[in-house]
């Protein structure tokens, strides 16, 4: 059985029970198409385990996906310039969401505040060292849709799930602006294990010249 995302679990359960059902009381030979639709949605909403290595001080891709762009933007959540880092979801999944790096939750914002029109989810995630990520999910469109596991408080660990993004979503990523970033635009990465960026901070700067 496909492992599948626990936000769509109960549902894909009883699209399955309903199609059963169907079968059993008009026959299989009109229902092949529908079976096989169902088959690509397991598929779609999957969640295989994976292995995230430790890595100290990176900050890791949030999603499966690729690279758009890399700049230096204004961070409207915490109100500073930082380092952004736009990603685009993979199209057929895996939909899960993943811390970028350990640390706590912060804050959570359901809606943009620079479209307040759009809806926005985005969690703040602050380092034990006070290195603070804010991690953005744009849902402009009706078909998007996203869900955050953690609350206000929690602690998260590096690379792991703390929600559910589907159908090509994008994320933003505002880091400090004193991180330094390791990835290119165009390169596709792999949730919680592809390094995006670094933290860098003064007393490393001071030891290192």
């Amino acid at each position: 059985m496909i492992p599948i995302a626990r936000e769509v679990r109960v549902l894909l359960i009883a699209i399955g029970v309903v199609l059963a059902l169907i079968q059993y009381r008009y026959g299989p030979s009109l229902m092949w198409l529908a079976w096989l639709v169902y088959i690509v949605i397991l598929f779609l909403f999957r969640d295989f385990s994976r292995v995230v290595p430790s890595q100290p001080l990176a900050i890791v891709s949030p999603l499966d996906g690729k690279v758009i762009k890399v700049e230096e933007a204004y961070d409207p959540y915490l109100k500073r310039v930082s380092q952004c880092i736009h990603l685009k979801q993979n199209a057929l999944g895996e939909y899960n969401i993943h811390s970028p790096c350990e640390g706590k939750v912060e804050n959570l914002w359901v809606i943009s505040p620079t479209e307040p029109t759009y809806s926005q989810l985005a969690l703040l995630i602050q380092t034990d060292e006070e290195d603070e990520v804010v991690v953005v999910a744009n849902l402009q469109s009706i078909f998007r849709h996203a869900t955050c596991s953690m609350s206000v408080g929690e602690k998260l660990g590096q690379g792991q799930r703390c929600g559910f993004m589907a159908f090509s979503c994008g994320i933003v990523l505002y880091l400090p602006s004193s991180a330094h970033i390791t990835i290119k635009a165009g390169q596709s990465v792999r949730a919680g294990s592809d390094k995006l960026a670094e933290f860098v901070h003064e007393n490393e700067i001071n030891s290192a010249l």
